[in-house]
């Protein structure tokens, strides 16, 4: 198989790059594991998700570096680990807070993450090359978003708002199968549509898990439906097939032991990508990770950048061999978790072995499948599956074979068969822990490193204008930023990088951003 997928691979590479400047669509929805029919679960009708997994690629092995969104996210736009640059503990960031506002979950100011090392949006770098890019339009980080990251980030964002010929980078969320869509489902089914819906492994068979798994299962439905809309239009442009497409879920499922949790299920997402000019299909076994999304992405449009991501492009010949995750602050609680999986094996790291894995966040108890859950641990009567989730304490390590183990429920660590196995895992593991800038301290920890004690933004330097003829040149003595400029009449930023030459049209503004700093604006006339 090994040697299948990486000929799928080469062919891809191949054909993606016979093409100039494709475009790219990115179609995203919230909340879902592997609960569609390319995966072998047809309790949703999803016509048009099929025709775009026939039409190209179904990834079998895709992860999530978190089981939790923002976090996510932060991983997808900047192709780094979410650990690496500070951006792991989530709802860090709310765009409507002021400076020190305190954050009711954790009892620390929100803030904007500042990562150590030199990162920036790889919108950017599409934009600095003629690129469209607009996010319809969720703008979800942990960290404060960079204003030159999009063309267009609203409800009507759409590559149709282009200029003739532009390529473009277009992303579509969808909402619809958010967790929360579960429990403020208000439609009563019927005896026989509840008995037609399959439970997944060892969920008790409860009528109220049974209505939120139909309640998920329709919401697949009109997200198949949304995404159709979607695809009709790239048709009726005739763009279709000069188009790169996406579909994937930002982690695993709504349901307890899925969201929120390091296992397979909260971390292993559906994934689909239709190349173009290619005729292979199938599926494919090779491991990737979120980092690797963006390098991906200028891989196959032929964009360097000067400095790396964590991540490499799906088309290296050098395919990774492992993928890591973590867990810390979710909403009001901490588990700090860290796993890594190579070939059919995955190694979890608990960094607190006293408490349970299960966490009773508000949020999700609002879901009847966890107040059955509930009810059933109150009277002693769950199944080996959420005992284990509902235990009070945590193995220090969990090894698990999960090419046969599926739900990780046998942990093979004191199995002497497979020591060596795990000394490599771990090893690796904590290699990858001991890179991560703040992958192995608290939150509280990380703050003091980020910023002084008063939690004050830093602030950038005035950027420095050279007057060329017509033109001028900007200069910024500032490390690892973006820099951007606009005529006043205008709404989007234009991407400046060194030693660009602009014209403006009237009196401009020049724009410094860099993640974790306030944000530097300056007015020039003409």
């Amino acid at each position: 198989m090994k040697i299948l997928v990486f000929s799928f691979s080469l062919f891809v590479f191949g054909h993606c790059f016979g093409q100039e400047s494709p475009n790219f669509l990115w179609l995203i929805c919230e909340d879902q594991s592997l609960f569609f029919s390319m995966y072998g679960d047809s309790n949703a009708h999803t016509p048009n998700i099929n025709q775009l997994a026939k039409d190209g690629l179904v990834y079998q092995n895709c992860y999530s570096p978190s089981p939790v969104c923002a976090p996510s996210r932060s991983s997808l736009i900047t192709g780094m680990y979410p650990t690496t640059i500070g951006t792991h503990h989530m709802r860090a960031y709310k765009k409507t807070t002021e400076n020190n506002t305190i954050n009711p979950h954790n009892s620390l100011p929100y803030y904007s993450a500042k990562p150590k090392k030199q990162i920036r949006f790889f919108t950017e770098d599409l934009r600095d090359k003629n690129y469209y890019c607009t996010n319809n339009s969720k703008e979800d980080y942990n960290m404060l978003t960079s204003p030159l990251a999009w063309d267009e980030s609203s409800q009507t964002a759409h590559w149709r708002n282009r200029k003739e010929g532009q390529p473009f980078f277009s992303v579509f969320n969808f909402n619809v199968t958010h967790e929360s869509r579960i429990w403020r489902n208000s439609t009563s089914y019927s005896k026989e549509e509840l008995e037609s819906i399959a439970t997944p492994y060892l969920f008790p068979e409860e009528e109220g898990i049974k209505i939120d798994l139909f309640t998920n299962y329709k919401n697949i439905e009109k997200l198949d439906e949304q995404i159709g809309e979607i695809i009709d239009q790239l048709k009726a442009d005739s763009l279709y097939e000069s188009t790169i497409i996406f579909f994937f879920s930002d982690h695993g499922g709504p349901f307890p032991r899925y969201k929120r949790s390091i296992y397979e299920t909260g971390i292993r997402v559906p994934m689909i990508a239709k190349w173009i000019d290619d005729n292979s299909r199938g599926k494919v076994h090779q491991l990737i990770s979120f980092v690797d999304f963006a390098p991906t992405i200028l891989d196959a449009a032929k964009i360097e950048r000067e400095f790396p991501f964590e991540g490499v492009s799906f088309f290296k010949k050098n395919q990774r061999q492992y993928v890591y995750a973590a867990t810390d602050r979710f909403d009001e609680f901490t588990d700090m978790r860290r796993s890594i999986r190579g070939g059919n094996f995955k190694l979890i790291y608990n960094g607190d072995t006293i408490s349970p894995i299960h966490k009773p966040v508000v949020y999700r108890q609002q879901m009847k499948t966890m107040q059955v859950l509930d009810s059933l641990k109150e009277n002693q009567s769950l199944n080996v599956y959420f005992s284990k989730w509902f235990s009070k304490h945590k193995d220090r390590f969990e090894l698990y074979n999960v090419s046969q183990d599926h739900y990780e429920l046998n942990n093979l660590i004191l199995n002497p068969k497979y020591k060596s196995i795990f000394k490599t895992l771990q090893h690796h593991l904590f290699r990858w822990i001991a890179d991560s800038d703040f992958g192995n301290v608290s939150e509280s920890a990380m703050l003091d490193s980020m910023f002084t004690s008063s939690m004050s933004i830093p602030k950038l330097n005035m950027p420095k204008l050279v007057s060329k003829d017509s033109g001028y040149t900007i200069e910024s003595n500032n490390l690892n930023v973006s820099v951007g400029w606009r005529n006043k009449s205008e709404k989007a930023w234009n991407i400046y990088t060194a030693n660009d030459f602009i014209q403006p049209n009237d009196d401009f503004e020049v724009l410094i951003f860099r993640p974790g700093y306030e944000v530097l604006i300056q007015a020039f006339k003409k």
